[in-house]
């Protein structure tokens, strides 16, 4: 991870294209993905490298991944070449969570370096998802999208009687990067913001007016009008909500969202906090399972609101400026930022 002492990375970002005639350009770098012009941005911050294009599915896929020292890719897409690759020395992915992907490179080597996409631009497309939901929820926006249909005009329940950002406490579950940022956004609306960090922090963090580690999840459950789940999918996070938990949260009336990873809860465990009442409502952009089945019951249920997983998505010129302060690190062997660590899971 970046630490306190390094340059912006988009500091690091213009650096890299003022410097690109030092930089030794000789690496190939493959890219596997579906995001529109990646490479075209790619090429654009670092002119001189020898970028291509690659193609899943095809005969020569897995010759042409193998034919360069750098990959850009996709997760999901380099799945089924996880096994064989033989050249690569950095696998920049384009994704913020490789829970999905690390699976299928367990057995494999593992002597190149992962790099996750994660940074301001993906923490505040978060942000603006999570202050939206928490707005529309608080004023009841589903209720007078039904009333303009009907061509109603009312005042009444929540359309009157409403709660600011300002007088809510909210719980942020996970905050590194993402969460961080979240925190930020939500105390400059006035929030009163508890945060769930893996360990104690050295010092308070400005952002935050309540601090707690795992151990004192309950504590931020029983406090909380709303609890948002930033966490990633690891061994120590997987489950964290199932069985009971949320019965910690029925006396706040709380509403839970759920824009960092669905292992957290299961769905079942999900369905039962919400038809029991220890959480009023749901906000979910990530499920257990993804797509969410038809089937599932979280569609139909009132309280519940649902997102395709798309609360932040990755955008291509922000994938190339990552890349090009990573790539300037990479050549000058120095530590390279959102790298992923194998034995933590994160």
């Amino acid at each position: 991870m970046l630490d306190s002492r390094s340059p912006p990375i988009a500091e690091i970002a213009r650096n890299s294209r003022r410097r690109s005639w030092t930089c030794n350009m000789t690496q190939a770098v493959a890219v596997l993905s579906a995001i529109p012009r990646l490479s075209y941005h790619l090429r654009s911050r670092l002119p001189n490298l020898r970028i291509s294009d690659v193609s899943p599915g095809q005969a020569d896929t897995l010759s042409k991944l193998n034919a360069a020292e750098i990959l850009v890719a996709d997760c999901d897409l380099l799945i089924p070449y996880a096994n064989n690759l033989t050249s690569v020395k950095w696998i920049q992915a384009t994704w913020a969570g490789l829970d999905k992907f690390i699976p299928h490179v367990r057995s494999t080597r593992r002597d190149y370096v992962l790099t996750r996409f994660s940074d301001e631009s993906f923490g505040l497309a978060m942000s603006e998802y999570v202050i939206a939901q928490i707005v529309n929820h608080e004023r009841d926006q589903k209720q007078q999208y039904e009333n303009q249909k009907l061509a109603e005009w009312k005042q009444d329940g929540k359309l009157v009687n409403y709660r600011l950002i300002r007088d809510l406490t909210i719980g942020i579950l996970g905050v590194g990067t993402i969460g961080k940022l979240v925190a930020e956004k939500l105390k400059l609306f006035g929030a009163t913001i508890w945060g769930m960090t893996r360990t104690v922090p050295n010092e308070k963090l400005p952002y935050l007016d309540e601090q707690r580690t795992v151990d004192s999840l309950l504590d931020i459950l029983e406090n909380c009008d709303y609890i948002i789940n930033v966490l990633p999918s690891t061994q120590n996070t997987i489950g964290l909500l199932n069985d009971n938990v949320l019965e910690h949260c029925k006396d706040k009336n709380t509403v839970f969202i759920n824009v960092g990873r669905g292992s957290v809860i299961r769905e079942v465990d999900l369905i039962n906090a919400l038809e029991q009442k220890w959480i009023s409502a749901a906000i979910l952009d990530v499920f257990e399972k993804e797509p969410l089945p038809k089937e599932s019951k979280l569609w139909n249920l009132p309280q519940v609101t649902i997102s395709p997983h798309n609360s932040a998505v990755t955008m291509s010129h922000d994938v190339a400026k990552l890349f090009a302060a990573n790539y300037v690190r990479y050549i000058n062997g120095e530590s390279m930022i959102n790298v992923f660590d194998f034995n933590k899971g994160y």
